[in-house]
């Protein structure tokens, strides 16, 4: 592991680790799809550094997800990262349990296990780091969920999910989270979703401190 330390960063890299590898796996040569994650970030490094930008001391979560995009299964896939000071601390893809049958629906489930998981990642930090945080902060690129949190009407048929929007309605009431709007463009979340485009992984590799660096 090569460690670099600056006076506000710090960087980690394995290139040597990685080029041993391809070798002992006589890869070095390889240009196939499977290979060319590793030949493709041999150039890439972990940086770490404190936030330049002061802004409000909460943990920030990008929510996502795809709808009914399992052809076999129609079950959407869940797609969160949640920062604090700058810092990715959590994340994961995965696949709902249940079929939605809309894609704000889809979308409220990974935004309510994002405030799940946010209320014991708030926990652990004031626990550990003494010091109160703000309400923690979700962005999704759904208008029709931020409109439904606002005002949904429930009846029998909906019951479950109301019970979910009343419940993040009072969360967002009394402060105790902000749910914002994003442009799906600034979806840090959506590489996790499913494969898709180069720009948005490497959207999620910027925001991640993963940057290109020349080797020695």
């Amino acid at each position: 592991m090569d460690l670099e330390q600056t006076a506000d960063s710090i960087s980690l890299s394995q290139p040597k680790l990685i080029r041993k590898g391809l070798e002992l796996l006589e890869m070095e040569d390889f240009t196939l799809v499977s290979s060319t994650f590793w030949h493709g970030t041999i150039d890439l490094k972990l940086t770490l550094k404190p936030d330049k930008i002061k802004s409000s001391n909460a943990v920030k979560y990008y929510t996502d997800t795809t709808w009914a995009d399992d052809l076999e299964s129609r079950l959407s896939r869940s797609g969160s990262i949640c920062f604090w000071k700058a810092c990715p601390v959590s994340w994961n893809s995965k696949k709902q349990k249940n079929i939605t049958l809309s894609l704000t629906e889809a979308e409220l489930k990974a935004l309510s296990d994002g405030v799940k998981e946010s209320q014991w990642i708030t926990y652990l930090i004031e626990e550990l780091w003494k010091e109160k945080l703000d309400p923690s902060e979700f962005n999704v690129d759904n208008q029709g969920l931020i409109e439904r949190i606002k005002n949904f009407g429930s009846n029998s048929k909906t019951k479950d999910l109301d019970i979910k929007m009343k419940w993040l309605r009072k969360l967002k009431n009394s402060n105790q989270i902000n749910v914002r709007l994003i442009p799906s463009g600034k979806m840090v979340a959506d590489a996790l979703t499913n494969p898709r485009s180069a720009e948005s992984l490497q959207r999620l590799q910027a925001r991640c401190f993963l940057v290109f660096f020349s080797p020695n």
